[in-house]
Order: C-alpha cells, then sequence, then structure tokens
C-alpha cells in the first residue's frame, strides 16, 4: 500500500501546494475580518476602505486555490485509478496460464470492479482530505499562535484522544472489509454462473432454488456492509462528542478570556470562526484514518490472487524451432492424479504428428506441456537441445499457433478476429481464409471482412468458429500449429479439406491431438502417437 501512496508522490505534493495557497489566503482573511471588527469597535474607520480591499484581494486568492486543488483533485482520483487498474491487468497477464484457468475468473472481475471502489472510496479520496486537512490545521495553528497560544493547548488532548479512537477501530473495520471483499468475489462468480446456465435453469424450473440462493448470498454482503456501517458509527459517535464538548469548552474560555480583557472582541469572533480549522481537520483524521488502514487488507488479498504459486525463472532467448522436439523419461501428474509416466517421444521439424488415445488418458495434457502451460513433474523437454521450461514465454509462443475446440472470439470485426490486430497484407489474408475453408462465409457477410462479431461470436455458427480460429493458425505462418480437437465442430468434407490443407503445409511441424481421424490421411501422418490409460502409464509411437 505505501508503495501504491508513494508511486503518487508529485501529484500529491501538488495538491499540498494548492491547499496551501487556500489556506494561506484564508489566514489573511481571517486576521483583516478581527483587525475591521476591533477598528469599529473603537470607532476608528480610517483604515477600513483598505482592509476591505485587502480582504477581497485574498478572498480572490482563495478562490483560486479552492478551484485549482479540486481541479487537480479529480484530475488525480482519475489518474491514480486508471494506473492502479492498468498496473493490476498487467499483473494478470503475468499469471501463469494453468494458474489463472484453475482460478475463479470472479476473483479478477471482483478486484476490479469492487475492490477498486473500496480503494477510491477508502483510500484515494482520503489521502487528499488528509491532506487538505493537515494544511489547514497547520494554518489554524499559525493563525491561533498569532491571536493567543494558549487556545493551541486546548487541541492537544482532542488530537491525542482522536487518534487512539481512530487506532483502536482500524483493526475491527481491516478485518470485515477483507471479509466483505471475499465475499464479493464469490458473489461475483455465483452470479456469473447463474447467467451462463440461464437456459438450464429455466427449462428445468430451478428459479426458486436460484431466488433462494441468490438472496442468501446477498444478504450476507448486506450484513457485512450493515456489521462495517456499525462499528463505523460507534466510533465515530464517540469522536464526534468528543468534539462538540471540546467545542463548548472552547467557547467558555473565550468567553471568559474577553470578559477579563484578555483579548479583544475581534479575536473572539476570529476564534469561533477560525474554531473549525483545528477541530474539522482532526475531525477529518480520525475518520480517513481508518479507512486508509481497512483498505490494506484489500491490497493483501489481490496480492495474493496475483502471485504465480510457481514462478519459475526463464532465461534463454527462442529465435525459432529449428530441429527437434525431445521428451526424455517426462512424468506428469495433476496433484496426487498420476497422468503421465516416463514418457520418452521425439517430434521434428516439418514432420506431422497425430496423438489419438481414450478420454482423460493425457493426450491434451502433453499439448499443455508442449505449450508452455505447465513444466514437467520430472524428465525434461528439450527443444532444439535446450530445455523448454528455460525459453522465454513471450518468444516461444511467437512461433507457435493453438488452434483449440473451444474457440474466444473477440467482439470485433471478422478480419480482426483473424489476424489478432497484426498486420498482414491482403494477400496473405485471403490465403488463409481460402486454406480455413472461409471463402464462402466471407462472401456471404454484408461488410466482408468488416462485418461484426458480436458476443463471444453468438452470431455465427460453431464450425465457422472453429474456421476462424485454423485461419489465425494459417495466417501466423508459425514454425509449431498445435491443435487441440480442432475439427470437433466441422462437418466431415470440411474437417478433411481443412487437414489436408495443413498437412501439405511444408516446413510446419503439426501435432494434432483428436478423436476425429480420417482414415485416408492417416498415411500423411509421419507418426501416429497413441496414448493409453488415464494414469498414462505407457505412450507408444506407431508408424503411420
Amino acid at each position: 500500500m505505501l508503495k501504491t501512496i508513494r508511486a503518487f508522490l508529485p501529484q500529491l505534493l501538488l495538491l499540498a501546494i494548492c491547499a496551501a495557497v487556500s489556506a494561506t489566503a484564508d489566514i489573511f482573511i481571517a486576521l483583516k475580518m478581527r483587525d475591521m471588527i476591533d477598528l469599529t469597535q473603537s470607532g476608528q474607520y480610517g483604515d477600513i476602505d483598505q482592509m476591505i480591499l485587502l480582504a477581497s484581494a485574498f478572498m480572490v486568492v482563495y478562490a483560486i486555490g479552492i478551484f485549482t486543488f479540486t481541479y487537480f483533485k479529480a484530475l488525480f482520483l482519475k489518474k491514480a485509478l486508471t494506473k492502479m487498474k492498468n498496473q493490476y491487468v498487467r499483473r494478470v497477464f503475468k499469471k501463469n496460464i494453468n494458474e489463472f484457468q484453475q482460478d475463479n475468473n470472479s476473483t479478477y472481475l471482483s478486484s476490479l470492479t469492487n475492490d477498486y471502489d473500496q480503494i477510491e472510496l477508502n483510500l484515494l479520496e482520503p489521502i487528499v482530505d488528509l491532506i487538505f486537512g493537515l494544511v489547514n490545521l497547520a494554518a489554524g495553528i499559525l493563525l491561533f499562535l498569532i491571536v493567543d497560544y494558549r487556545i493551541l493547548l486546548i487541541t492537544f488532548g482532542l488530537m491525542v484522544l482522536n487518534l487512539i479512537i481512530s487506532g483502536l477501530s482500524s483493526k475491527p473495520l481491516n478485518k470485515h472489509n477483507k471479509e466483505r471483499s471475499q465475499l464479493f468475489g464469490d458473489y461475483t462468480g455465483y452470479i456469473k454462473e447463474v447467467l451462463s446456465a440461464f437456459h438450464i435453469i429455466k427449462t428445468n424450473n430451478l428459479e426458486d432454488k436460484i431466488r433462494k440462493d441468490f438472496h442468501d448470498k446477498s444478504e450476507k454482503i448486506q450484513h457485512k456492509g450493515f456489521i462495517i456501517d456499525r462499528v463505523k458509527s460507534y466510533f465515530f459517535a464517540l469522536q464526534n462528542s468528543s468534539f462538540t464538548m471540546v467545542f463548548f469548552g472552547l467557547i467558555a474560555i473565550i468567553g471568559f478570556m474577553a470578559l477579563k480583557d484578555q483579548i479583544t472582541v475581534g479575536a473572539v469572533v476570529l476564534i469561533i470562526q477560525s474554531a473549525e480549522k483545528i477541530i474539522w481537520p482532526i475531525a477529518s483524521f480520525s475518520e480517513a484514518l481508518p479507512k486508509i488502514f481497512s483498505v490494506k487488507a484489500i491490497f493483501k488479498r489481490i496480492d495474493e490472487t496475483l502471485k504465480n504459486k510457481t514462478d519459475y525463472q526463464e532465461t534463454l532467448d527462442f529465435s525459432g524451432f529449428k530441429s527437434a522436439i525431445q521428451i526424455r523419461n517426462l512424468s506428469f501428474a495433476y496433484e496426487d492424479s498420476l497422468v503421465l509416466e516416463d514418457v520418452n517421444v521425439e517430434f521434428k521439424k516439418g514432420h506431422k504428428y497425430l496423438i489419438v488415445g481414450p478420454s482423460g488418458g493425457g493426450k491434451s495434457t502433453i499439448l499443455k506441456l508442449l505449450r508452455k502451460y505447465f513444466n514437467p513433474g520430472s524428465g525434461e523437454i528439450l527443444i532444439d537441445g535446450i530445455p523448454l521450461k528455460d525459453v522465454k514465454k513471450e518468444q516461444y509462443f511467437a512461433h507457435i499457433a493453438n488452434i483449440e475446440q473451444n474457440v474466444f472470439l473477440f467482439e470485433d470485426t471478422v478480419k480482426n478476429n483473424l489476424t489478432l490486430y497484426k498486420d498482414y497484407s491482403d494477400e496473405e489474408i485471403d490465403d488463409a481464409v481460402r486454406r480455413a475453408g472461409l471463402s464462402d462465409f466471407v462472401a456471404n457477410l454484408p461488410d466482408g471482412l468488416d462485418s461484426m462479431i458480436y458476443d463471444n461470436g453468438k452470431n455465427i455458427s460453431g464450425g465457422e468458429r472453429s474456421r476462424l480460429a485454423i485461419a489465425r493458425g494459417l495466417i501466423n505462418k508459425s514454425d509449431i500449429i498445435f491443435l487441440d480437437e480442432a475439427f470437433a465442430n466441422l462437418d466431415a468434407e470440411k474437417a478433411k479439406a481443412i487437414e489436408k490443407s495443413l498437412l501439405d503445409l511444408k516446413g510446419v511441424t503439426i501435432i494434432n491431438v483428436s478423436h476425429v481421424v480420417f482414415k485416408d490421411h492417416q498415411q500423411m501422418y509421419d507418426d501416429v502417437l497413441v496414448v493409453k490409460n488415464k494414469n498414462a502409464t505407457s505412450l507408444e509411437m506407431k508408424s503411420a
């Protein structure tokens, strides 16, 4: 949290300068008002015009200071929150793919919505209020020193008392805010799940159960918010009571001092009018500090969700696949479930491989290991003689293409979904469209490649989604193309045509995991790998 605050010190310093300008002008206004009251009390009116002119000038400076402070406050909140969210997204995309997939997406959605709303409300805004309060407190102290230093003694007890109260309230608020953040994460996940299963809920008459579950989860969040507000109300009531007592005590003291002619009438008016310069900042501190301390739990939770459990340091550069990928004595398990054991396979550059086997036998796990989603539990994978686990992901990913059964499409044009926002010539795009079997599809679209795809491809068929994914792999001109059940959503004729175009690619390594096998294409593969047994007790290589 301190690191986050330090990142914005220049902006906070600018806010402090703006606050200081307005506070300084306010001091001079108050002193001139005191002098004018004392002059009128004594019957001396000679300098009144000049004092009014000076007070008016300081009022203009005060207004400018307040305006600039308010403007830069809004600018600070906008830039700070934008920067923090951008940093969060950058850190999300540093998560390991396998660990991200294991998490519930609602965790990240909740952080970007609820958690950062709380950070704005309970950290950024209170920090700005603290700066403004500190500057005004300094101005109030200076003003009271000019009038009578004894007035300041009253404030010390108030400051100590309310700092103690703030410290006591921060611990329970910290605890409850952390719990509410977790509840919001679960709640967001539940809403996402319910909306995704809308058709199942409707067709199976589950509305009553969903309403009850929704009510229970909403009630838990609202109750936690009620507890937080209740804790705040206890401490704020105590603080406000102390402020009230101090204010009345202050009025009594300055009234007594005025009766004894120890201070002038103008000073009495100034102290009463300016008492808030002392009391309000302390009240602001007392309210802001518990909020700021309570955000610590949210930052801790965010950091925990963004940490990789395995943070292996990749050190080797990769400029392209040149020779072969070798899997040596590889074993791999998901937690305690052994999937692959003592696997030894070689994939040569430019060769074509088909991986088949029973569901759950380990076919896709081999693909995930080759994609660097996981590192082997034991054994090793070498690419061109160097350990794949040491190769930098970003450079490796630039030379591979992934074509999967479940295709994600952006809400954007067909062209951008095909090129993934990279620059290709019209000839390269047309060639990928043709070889992926998309020519008729594109020709029938109202705006061709510039036609929009909506809501992850709900306005196109499953087969068209799959062909778009295949076109992505073709246009990328990757060294290696990994296919994971890529033909599952295609009709047989289209699938055979696309498979043949892939197998005809020269110099490109194809590794195809599929349960869709066309016998007349098997001879086009250099090898067919058969993964047997769910527990991965063996892996055989068969000649096609």
